[in-house]
């Protein structure tokens, strides 16, 4: 086993001593097996760390006809014969082997002369489905320091720079002391934390002084950093621009409050896809809520915010709860935000008359079991045919789920029928309003080398230009877990 003795002694001296974090992000779904069928399917997709970046040619998980090996010196042999049979390339990570250790995962790659390396990630044991050994970007990045690069989707998830990842979250912080309060990030890249830091205490100290290497990650700092970003900027003036004065007067003067005398910051540790990304306190029993946008504007939100902005502030809502405009709007809204992302699609779909109660439960038996054709025929019945229709896919992806598929098409559906509601927008807009909310659009300025915040423009009372829709494709797909529930889609 001197094979595994060593790289066990390698990765054990590199990782003794730091610290990591794992975070449930859009993109892991699948991990390195999933970027492979990506491959398979024409995409290139190129790793990098410092001056050396690789392409990924594909991935073999082993043992191929079984679980796992028997024993230790067995998957030895195995990973042997696997590197050999690839022309064995030369291995620059193994991750750390445990005693269960029964199978693995070796990612293949090859730089720009064609050399071929890999990376190996060992398991107790394979597991059912498409992805048997799910090796994330995030924590393929953190071992290995490899960066998948020209792709800002995935940088973004292997960042995680949301407020939930870098601050604790759920409780009140000096605003204008973030920067000393950050959490220390070992799984981050070379020289990322030291950027993150420095962008931010530019924004406290009202400095535009490039930071080295920030335009790089640009895209990523000023989208998802920004929400860290903006309560600085608020708090101390600096960088402010839009109706900064105008919110000022009309939510923080009646409280005989200005910017600069609020001092608190609260992260919502729930993160993805809620209504606010941070809150202001105000006073014990008033915050501001800020949603922060890059310089494009908003994602789409999750309706679980809205429900719990309604119920935690009944007075301020009673307009909109007692109204028979808005009543079936209001039970269809609670019944997504108490619901899972699966039960909730197929709960109205089957309450609107799109489903049967057969259908309902056909697509639950099916739902994520790997299933790539229907060889029973529970596609054909009528509800189920008209969400094959109206949600298409791609079904030469290795991933595609036949179930998945199904509920993504329903979620389609009874999106679409939510948005024929008659007040649905008004009903948002309505909601939105009555909330004690600015909107916060941060943008970036590259600069030679390097990139800082250079305006955090506040929007109040907020805009919602181009109506407000109700959104299920960005959460429901045919080949992955939906990763949210039914959400909306603000401007």
């Amino acid at each position: 086993m001197c094979l595994f003795r060593t790289a066990y002694s390698l990765r054990y001296a590199k990782y003794y001593t730091m610290r990591f974090f794992e975070f449930k992000i859009v993109e892991s779904q699948g991990g390195l097996i999933r970027r492979g069928q990506e491959v398979e399917q024409g995409k290139t997709v190129t790793f990098a760390k410092g001056d050396l970046s690789l392409n990924l040619t594909g991935t073999v998980v082993i043992p191929s006809d079984a679980p796992g090996f028997e024993t230790l010196q067995d998957l030895e042999q195995g990973l042997k014969d696997a590197l050999a049979a690839n022309g064995n390339p030369t291995t620059l990570y193994f991750s750390k082997l445990m005693p269960k250790s029964r199978a693995a995962l070796i990612t293949m790659f090859s730089d720009a002369n064609g050399k071929a390396y890999c990376f190996v990630k060992f398991a107790n044991a394979k597991k059912p489905g498409a992805f048997p050994i799910v090796w994330t970007n995030s924590e393929f990045t953190s071992e290995t320091g490899f960066v998948q690069a020209d792709n800002k989707i995935a940088e973004r998830a292997q960042f995680n720079l949301k407020p939930n990842a870098l601050f604790e979250t759920d409780v009140y912080l000096d605003a204008a002391n973030l920067p000393a309060l950050m959490t220390q990030r070992a799984d981050l890249p070379q020289g990322v934390p030291e950027q993150i830091s420095q962008l931010l205490t530019n924004v406290a100290q009202g400095s535009n002084q490039p930071v080295p290497g920030a335009e790089k990650y640009m895209s990523t700092y000023e989208i998802d950093l920004g929400e860290s970003a903006a309560p600085i900027a608020l708090v101390t003036g600096n960088f402010v621009g839009g109706s900064y004065k105008e919110a000022e007067d009309a939510l923080l003067a009646p409280l005989g409050l200005t910017w600069q005398s609020v001092q608190n910051v609260l992260f919502p540790g729930a993160g993805s896809n809620l209504l606010y990304d941070s809150y202001l306190q105000l006073n014990k029993n008033t915050t501001l809520k800020v949603s922060s946008k890059d310089k494009k504007g908003g994602a789409a939100a999750a309706v679980t915010g809205l429900m719990k902005e309604i119920e935690q502030n009944p007075d301020r809502f009673r307009e909109i709860t007692e109204s028979k405009s808005y009543q079936e709007i209001l039970q269809v809204v609670k019944t997504i935000a108490d619901n899972s992302a699966v039960n909730g699609p197929l709960m109205l779909a089957e309450q609107f008359g799109m489903i049967t109660a057969e259908e309902n439960q056909a697509i639950r038996d099916h739902w994520g079991k790997g299933e790539k054709t229907d060889n029973a025929g529970w596609t054909q019945s009528p509800g189920i045919a008209a969400a094959f229709k109206r949600k298409g896919a791609k079904l030469e992806d290795p991933a595609y789920d036949i179930g998945f598929h199904a509920l993504a098409g329903i979620a389609e559906l009874v999106a679409d029928r939510l948005n024929q509601f008659k007040n649905i927008d008004q009903f948002f807009k309505a909601v939105l309003e009555r909330s004690t909310m600015i909107q916060v659009k941060a943008k970036m300025q590259k600069s030679g080398n390097g990139a800082f915040y250079s305006n955090f423009t506040v929007i109040y009372p907020p805009v919602f230009s181009g109506g407000i829709k109700v959104v299920a494709g960005n959460n429901y797909m045919a080949s992955r877990r939906p990763i949210g529930k039914i959400s909306f889609k603000i401007g």
